[in-house]
């Protein structure tokens, strides 16, 4: 690996640092993101301004996809305010500091141009860089706290590890393509919502694995037919045309899929996990629902298939029979397949919906999750 590598004491430096910080885990969080963490990327960001040539650390190349991604991040910033308006917003529990997260970053990107640019015939060398990077930017004291909670430690996979491997290599395949300011831009952009804001959206952790895998996905998607459109001659318009109309018909189904995933809509769906109303659905099927207004809720009848929540467990039985009283109504369940019906009385509130269709199956990996994660 290093005999095709022309920048050796840059490569070895971040090596050694990503083995120091995985061996001492048990490092002070605080004084390694605030004091340490800076400090060697401060280091290096000197170190590459005083001995790397200018051709190398190229901040005026190809200037015109600079407006696309402050574009893209603003399109960013607007989701995620937008996001904090409907979900709702939380207070900040953690004081960032702004010198500790925006130096990293920014050495980061500028070790990643220098390296990448001059290795970048050297697809081996450039998959390297960009799990090395992802390495330097990983917490291991929160994986090995994470680690005996299954569950816990699935969801920051989800909604931290992969959207940082999905970052990273983005940013590499920018950096290559253009310049280390485009990638640059687009992180401190994201960043600069977490620093600025003294408030945050209320987003559940796989709204926030979807997005961060998507988002890079689709990044790359526009980045990659621009510079093919770019660099594509004449002949090769009537292409490019039909490559665009299937872009935004599969970036449109893409983003269609995470709102319905998330509930955006009026139908949500939800996976079986037991075989209580078999034979008309069972574990492994997706139940589609649609959510019901106030006055719908009171409004349903005896035989209607429901499904409502107990505490964090959802629940999809069929309504036995409907008790009014007064102003309230309440309803009697019972799953098809069991013997006697529920002990509890469903109220209004619990109500998420009522039971439109299912589709066979598609439903497993959840469930295999679930039963994972509750042994």
């Amino acid at each position: 690996m290093m005999k095709y590598l022309k920048n050796e004491k840059l490569l070895l430096a971040i090596v050694i640092y990503v083995f120091i910080t995985t061996s001492l885990i048990i490092l002070n969080s605080t004084i390694y993101i605030n004091f340490i963490n800076p400090l060697f990327w401060g280091a290096i960001i000197i170190y590459l301004i005083i001995n790397t040539k200018k051709n190398y650390i190229r901040l005026n190349k190809n200037k015109k996809y600079l407006k696309y991604i402050i574009i893209i991040s603003c399109i960013h910033v607007a989701i995620y305010l937008y996001l904090g308006l409907i979900l709702g917003f939380s207070e900040k529990t953690n004081d960032y500091n702004f010198i500790a997260i925006i130096i990293p970053i920014v050495g980061i990107e500028l070790a990643r141009n220098v390296i990448a640019t001059r290795s970048k015939n050297n697809k081996l060398v450039l998959i390297f860089i960009t799990i090395l990077l992802i390495l330097v930017e990983l917490q291991y004291n929160i994986l090995v706290s994470l680690y005996p909670y299954r569950e816990d430690f699935f969801k920051y996979v989800c909604k931290t590890i992969l959207p940082l491997i999905a970052y990273s290599s983005l940013c590499t395949y920018l950096t290559i393509r253009s310049s280390f300011v485009v990638p640059l831009i687009y992180r401190i952009f994201n960043k600069l919502i977490v620093l600025i804001l003294p408030v945050y959206p209320n987003i559940d952790w796989f709204i926030i694995a979807t997005t961060g895998i998507l988002s890079p996905a689709i990044i790359y998607a526009l980045f990659k037919y621009k510079f093919t459109n770019d660099n594509n001659d004449v002949r090769k318009k009537e292409q490019n045309s039909y490559n665009k109309i299937s872009f935004i018909v599969t970036l449109i189904f893409c983003i269609s899929l995470v709102l319905f995933m998330a509930g955006a809509f009026k139908y949500e769906p939800i996976t079986i996990l037991s075989n209580s109303m078999k034979p008309n659905f069972e574990v492994g099927d997706i139940v589609i629902y649609k959510k019901l207004s106030d006055s719908e809720l009171k409004q349903l009848s005896i035989d209607e298939i429901i499904i409502y929540s107990i505490g964090e467990q959802n629940i999809a039985h069929r309504i036995i029979d409907k008790i009014e009283k007064s102003d309230t109504v309440v309803y009697q369940t019972k799953g098809d397949r069991n013997n006697v019906s529920d002990k509890i009385l469903v109220q209004t509130d619990q109500i998420k919906g009522k039971y439109m269709f299912h589709i066979k199956y598609i439903g497993f990996p959840t469930v295999w999750l679930h039963e994972y994660f509750n042994k």
